[in-house]
């Protein structure tokens, strides 16, 4: 899905909302929590994203995240996750819209890709404006070791 305008995104400033990047000391918990990691090479990826893209996290009072976005090496964000006492409360909205901006206003595209069968995001970024790009389909494989 792709954003072509970001001037129709909420604004960031939610009161209450502590915003930060995730570093290496989040790769463990980004890992356990993201469906797709089965393997060392999801560790090191994760461990990669984290050093050198941007990513975005909602804090808890203790500092801890407890929702989060990253950007993979094609701009792409993905790894949108909350944890699940922390849904409903309007995070990953947040996340999206704030890493949309800072990705437009740094000139890149503001895109991501959701399966097929995740209705909850499909449903998220549409209301966030983001449309379906027919002219790219994303697809992920696994090789054997």
């Amino acid at each position: 899905m792709i954003l072509k305008d970001v001037s129709n995104l909420p604004s960031i400033d939610s009161p209450g909302i502590s915003l930060s990047s995730l570093d290496e000391s989040h790769v463990g918990l980004v890992n356990q929590m993201w469906k797709f990691a089965k393997n060392k090479e999801a560790v090191r990826m994760i461990r990669n994203m984290l050093a050198n893209f941007p990513s975005c996290s909602v804090l808890d009072a203790e500092g801890k995240p407890v929702s989060w976005i990253l950007t993979y090496a094609s701009c792409a964000m993905g790894i949108l996750y909350t944890l699940p006492e922390h849904r409903g409360k309007g995070y990953a909205k947040v996340l999206i819209s704030t890493m949309a901006k800072r990705l437009h206003t740094q000139g890149y595209p503001v895109y991501c890709f959701i399966e097929e069968e995740n209705e909850t995001s499909d449903k998220l970024f549409k209301n966030l404006g983001f449309t379906q790009d027919p002219s790219h389909r994303e697809a992920w494989f696994g090789f054997n070791e």
